[in-house]
Parts: structure tokens; C-alpha cells; sequence
């Protein structure tokens, strides 16, 4: 990367990108080829701002060198990966170093007990196995709609919940929204104020959408901001030593106007003209 950066900002990050073949998992057909998809899959990251994605296919790594080159030509950073399913059947996303290889990957799925012809079937490692082992290999784990079906909380895991080395959560709007869908117990959770998931670190909250068509990308709750040095892999880790102030969904960034002078003139004086 050719880029300096001086200080930290927010980056817009999109964490549960999926190659072009996704659609099958859903009973669709692809329309577009695998290059067709990827150059649109850029087009709307640049239209967007979004400065990095993360790569979760169902068990799966085979798309991830074609899309990361595609992206990374333009100065968008692909951190590859995959989401699988613990023997309980929740679901965890797992991210790796933007340089990390394909090869490596493919073991690591490999040691996860995870069926790449069938990126569907669980694991028969349990999520605190996985975490460990991804932590391991220096990724970064996150639940995958945690409040939804496979999610970390509607299966009532609250020993996974409040294991440190899960960081993050994705949640499908905001906290404000789900409970005023009603979701009282969920609520009580997610802010740290339930007994039973409290953790010494409040869960890190994000939204990512499973992105099937690059159109997806463009969604309110397809991203969320991370403050960064760099948009790189290891100051996307280091921000969730702090979420409280490097983790934002974009619906919590106000829109803000300032004022600002745009030209001075003087008359008179010492600086006449």
C-alpha cells in the first residue's frame, strides 16, 4: 500500500462479503460470470467509500485470490476468510491478514473439521474450540446474526457469549431498534446489563450484512465503521481493544454541517486590498 496515513480515522467496512457462486446456497442462478460480479462488487465499493471488505463464504476460500486482486488493484483492502458453523450450529465468521494465502486457509479449514464440497455442514469442534484455534493463527472471529436463527444468542449460548477471544457480534439494525421490536432479552444482553452474558469487555456490536449481489453492498446496515491508522488487518484487530470508541455502525454518524469562510477581503488599513 502506497498510502500514509497520520492519525486514526473511521473506515467504512463491509465484513460478510460473499463470492459469485453464494447465490446457489440460496436456490438462485447467477446471472453474471465470476468477472462480471467482482468488477461490480468494486464499483460499488468505490461508489460507497467502502475501504475494506472481509470474505465469508460458506466454508469455502475458492474465489478469494480472483476478488482480492479485482479489489486490491484499487486500493481496497480484501481481508480473505469464511463462515462455518460450530458443533452447536451457530454461526462465526473468521478473517485473516490481508496477505494470508488461500493454501493457508484451506488448512485451517481443514483443521476446523469443516467440509469444503459442503460449506453447510458443521463443524464437530465446538465455537470455544474454534476461537481458540483461529486466535491461534492470529484471525479475528465474530457471531454472525447473533440475535437470529444460528445466532450465538437464540441459541441461548451464553457460554460463548462471555468467552474473550469472541470480540464482536453482528446485529441486523441497531440497539435502539430491537428493543423496540421487543426483543427485551436480547436488548438486556447486548448492552452488558443481563448477569447471566455480562462480560469484562462489552461485546464490540457491528452490522454486516451476508451479501449475496454486489447491489447488497450499498445497504445502511451492509457496513460499519472502524477507526483505524491504516485500513489493514492489524489495525482492524487492534480497534477492538477499544470498541467503545473505534467500533460505530454508520446509522450512530450524524450527519454534521460546519461553517467556513471561503474568502476575506480587508478595506483600509494596513492590509488594504
Amino acid at each position: 500500500m502506497t498510502d500514509t496515513f497520520s492519525k486514526a480515522k473511521f473506515w467504512k467496512c463491509a465484513l460478510q462479503v460473499n463470492p459469485a457462486s453464494y447465490v446457489s446456497y440460496r436456490g438462485d442462478e447467477q446471472h453474471l460470470t465470476e468477472a462480471e460480479y467482482n468488477k461490480q462488487l468494486l464499483e460499488v465499493c468505490l461508489e460507497e467509500n467502502i475501504k475494506v471488505i472481509g470474505l465469508a463464504d460458506h466454508g469455502n476460500v475458492d474465489c478469494v485470490d480472483k476478488i482480492r486482486e479485482t479489489l486490491s488493484a484499487q486500493g481496497i483492502v480484501v481481508f480473505p476468510g469464511f463462515e462455518i458453523a460450530s458443533s452447536e450450529k451457530i454461526h462465526l465468521v473468521c478473517l485473516f491478514d490481508e496477505q494470508e494465502t488461500v493454501k493457508n486457509l484451506e488448512h485451517y479449514l481443514y483443521d476446523l473439521d469443516i467440509d469444503t464440497s459442503n460449506g453447510n455442514l458443521p463443524s464437530s469442534h465446538s465455537a470455544d474450540h474454534i476461537l481458540n484455534k483461529v486466535h491461534e493463527k492470529g484471525g479475528f472471529v465474530y457471531a454472525a446474526h447473533c440475535t437470529d436463527d444460528n445466532g450465538v444468542l437464540n441459541q441461548k449460548l451464553n457460554n460463548v457469549w462471555t468467552n474473550e477471544l469472541l470480540v464482536a457480534a453482528q446485529i441486523p439494525t441497531t440497539i435502539q431498534a430491537i428493543k423496540e421490536q421487543g426483543e427485551q432479552a436480547n436488548h438486556q444482553i447486548l448492552t452488558n446489563k443481563d448477569v447471566a452474558y455480562m462480560r469484562n469487555t462489552p461485546m464490540a456490536l457491528i452490522n454486516a450484512k451476508d451479501v449475496e449481489e454486489p447491489e447488497t453492498l450499498r445497504r445502511e446496515n451492509a457496513s460499519c465503521l472502524i477507526k483505524m491508522t491504516e485500513p489493514s488487518f492489524s489495525a482492524f484487530r487492534q480497534a477492538f481493544h477499544d470498541p467503545e470508541s473505534r467500533v460505530r455502525l454508520n446509522s450512530d454518524i450524524s450527519e454534521q454541517y460546519y461553517s467556513r469562510l471561503e474568502a476575506v477581503s480587508f478595506i483600509g488599513g494596513y492590509l488594504d486590498g
